[in-house]
């Protein structure tokens, strides 16, 4: 296991699952989206009808609503972990309960 200064994690979140190459790698804003919502459809943590997904200069922004806020982290680590992807801004909300009653 890599030795990262903030532990394991750390590196996983700064450089991405696959390693800080992905940063570097040449692809279209549309090749990005759609492996992002690939991405998102296959992840079972996630629910992709939800999530509106957006790339602009390799910036993926991602807005709508979700349940909890693992499954807000889960869509933001499906979006790092995309080969081409620059940078992702989360505009994900979490969708408040409503009170039974």
């Amino acid at each position: 296991m890599a030795n990262y200064p903030f532990g394991p994690a750390y590196g996983r979140y700064y450089y991405g699952f696959y390693g800080p190459y992905w940063r570097h790698v040449a692809r279209s804003d549309a090749e990005i989206a759609d492996d992002v919502r690939n991405r998102l459809v296959w992840d079972n943590w996630v629910d992709a009808n939800r999530i509106n997904v957006q790339v602009r200069n390799g910036v993926v922004t991602l807005s709508g609503e979700v349940d909890s806020i693992v499954e807000k982290r889960a869509a933001g680590d499906d979006a790092w972990d995309t080969p081409g992807v620059k940078d992702v801004i989360n505009n994900l909300t979490i969708r408040q309960p409503v009170p039974e009653g």
